[in-house]
């Protein structure tokens, strides 16, 4: 540990003590003097008292003083971390790229979209049409007559949910066929599909609808059908139309199959997977039984085609007949006006089409986030985008402001001749604060991680610290660095970095590598939490030096006491024998001089 001077109110305060203790030194010895100057009747106690007093003073001011010094320096290591922390903070503002997002984005449709301007974007004007929204696809089911109403009869049943591509099976187990079991396991699955239960209050005595919504856009697109039967059926050649004919409508990537048409008494399952089959459009008919044994064990599965994700859907057509095993108010008809069709949102900037699978368009405009609300077909809107450089400039005035306040902080701790109170010349001649201020200067004017073309330094933006350590900013050389050379100077700053850590390896620009190194240094091992550490362990160790120093005093005045006392006894013991001797020789000197005492 570096060897510290003392501190002018340290220095104060060991003179203060030293003058007590040359105070109290001198009353004890003056108290002794008097005491042993009576030659009898001496107080022993506090003769004791003061000899005690005047061992321990020099040694319990030695060690307070090492407190005080230290509790001086856990105070101008708090003052640093104080002021240092607010230099983290305002680099910490101008460390990512979207910190400079100055453009201004004037938009003469707000109705049609908004838009935002983020670091990178150039100013200019863009011409913009939105022809078409992103939506989402929405099927509706018929009527069901309450949230609880079973739809199989109290038996399990299992859906097949094709979403982007991807099928998944459903299944609902015995006692969980109702309209609220459907919805809750449709969205249990996570497939991007979200079922809603619904009461339209339409007075008649099937109200309630189950909503299904897809993904935004095309890629969206969803479809859910009862596998066969959801409920089973009890044999390949079971009859599932009273025997009547049935039509299967099959649509595999968007295009509509030639439907599949089954003859009066084809009506089986084995029918239907065997013209499925033969069909040859890439979608594949299983039947296979479950192996729980139930009454209704055969199951028809569907799977679409290998390869490329490819949706598709299965819809029957039951003709004069109905479905046997499942219930129709669950039937999901495309005819439902309420339905919605997925589409991919359309705009046109500049002359150009973008098609897009969502509303937020981020990669049309370099720079420029749009968000669509509605159409503008025919008359396209402006786009004015124009540079405001204040919040940038706040936020540079800022770091000035607090980097000038730890440059102040530092060179008043380790000031001798500081009159600041509390934190004033805790810590002169402290290394500790030298590396700081070496390190702080160094974050400031050295080049940057990631320098730009033009600019890879503060100065190069007017933005310099004197010879005293006191930054400033020119604003002629500083908007002129904004103007000529924008880019540089967010590059300089952030190394176009978004969001990096502290624990991150890449370079972050000036502001992006000074908070890394701020914050390790402000960290619990950073190197004034250390030192403020040591300082309070070698406090906790002298207050233990002053219990045993009470310890050792206390046993010394005891022994003391206990000598004193005997010698008092003594002294009682000669001046009787002494009073004694004096009456013995006076009568002697009467009986001889025939004179009475």
């Amino acid at each position: 540990m570096a060897t510290t001077a003392l501190s002018s109110s340290t220095s104060t305060a060991l003179s203060t003590s030293a003058a007590s203790v040359a105070a109290a030194n001198k009353a004890s010895a003056q108290k002794l003097i008097t005491s042993l100057s009576a030659g009898s009747g001496v107080d022993v106690s506090a003769l004791a008292q003061n000899l005690v007093d005047a061992e321990r003073a020099p040694q319990e001011n030695a060690i307070k003083a090492k407190i005080t010094k230290n509790e001086s320096r856990i105070s101008g290591y708090s003052a640093l971390s104080f002021v240092l922390d607010g230099v983290k903070t305002a680099m910490s503002a101008l460390k990512d790229q979207n910190s400079f997002s100055s453009l201004v984005a004037n938009n003469t449709n707000t109705t049609a979209f908004s838009v935002t301007a983020g670091a990178t974007a150039a100013g200019g004007s863009h011409s913009v049409n939105v022809l078409q929204l992103a939506k989402a696809q929405r099927t509706v089911t018929e009527g069901l007559a309450s949230p609880t109403a079973s739809l199989n009869g109290g038996k399990a049943i299992t859906f097949s949910l094709n979403a982007g591509g991807t099928s998944t099976d459903i299944k609902l187990p015995d006692g969980h066929d109702t309209p609220q079991d459907v919805v809750d396991f449709i969205n249990a699955s996570k497939k991007g599909v979200t079922a809603s239960l619904v009461n339209t209050g339409d007075g008649t005595a099937t109200p309630y609808q189950i909503v299904l919504t897809g993904d935004a856009g095309s890629a969206g697109t969803f479809s859910l059908t009862p596998k066969f039967s959801a409920g089973g059926v009890p044999a390949p050649n079971a009859s599932v139309n009273h025997g009547l004919g049935m039509t299967l409508k099959l649509n595999v990537g968007g295009t509509a199959m030639p439907n599949i048409v089954l003859a009066d008494g084809e009506d089986t399952p084995q029918h239907m997977m065997d013209a499925i089959n033969n069909a040859n459009t890439g979608v594949k008919a299983s039947l296979v039984a479950n192996a729980d044994g139930s009454t209704f064990p055969y199951k028809l599965f569907v799977t679409g085609p290998t390869g490329a994700p490819t949706d598709f859907s299965l819809s029957v057509n039951y003709g004069a007949g109905d479905e046997v095993m499942v219930q129709p108010g669950l039937g999901l008809k495309p005819s439902n006006p309420i339905n919605q069709i997925a589409s991919d949102a359309k705009v046109k900037v500049d002359g150009i089409t973008f098609t897009r699978s969502t509303n937020t368009l981020t990669d049309v405009v370099p720079g420029l986030t749009f968000n669509l609300k509605d159409t503008n077909p025919t008359t396209p809107a402006t786009v004015e985008l124009s540079r405001d450089n204040t919040s940038i400039k706040d936020k540079l005035n800022a770091l000035v402001t607090a980097y000038n306040d730890a440059n102040t902080i530092m060179g008043e701790v380790s000031n001798p001749k500081s009159t600041f109170d509390t934190y004033g010349a805790t810590l002169v001649g402290d290394s500790t604060v030298r590396s700081i201020k070496q390190q702080l200067r160094q974050m400031i004017t050295g080049p940057s991680s990631t320098p730009g073309t033009g600019v890879n330094s503060l100065w190069q933006m007017g933005i310099s610290v004197n010879e005293t350590g006191v930054m400033s900013i020119d604003n002629t050389k500083l908007d002129k660095a904004l103007t000529d050379n924008y880019s540089d100077v967010v590059k300089t700053f952030t190394g176009n970095q978004n969001g990096l850590t502290v624990y991150s390896p890449a370079p972050g620009g000036i502001a992006g590598d000074a908070v890394r190194k701020l914050t390790k240094m402000l960290g619990t091992d950073g190197v004034l939490t250390s030192q403020s550490t040591s300082a309070t362990t070698q406090n906790s160790k002298f207050q233990v030096d002053l219990e045993k120093l009470g310890v050792r005093m206390d046993t010394l005045l005891k022994r003391y006491q206990k000598q004193f006392a005997a010698m008092d006894s003594m002294v009682g013991s000669v001046n009787s024998q002494k009073t004694s001797l004096k009456s013995s020789f006076d009568g002697m000197m009467a009986s001889l001089t025939g004179k009475s005492g």
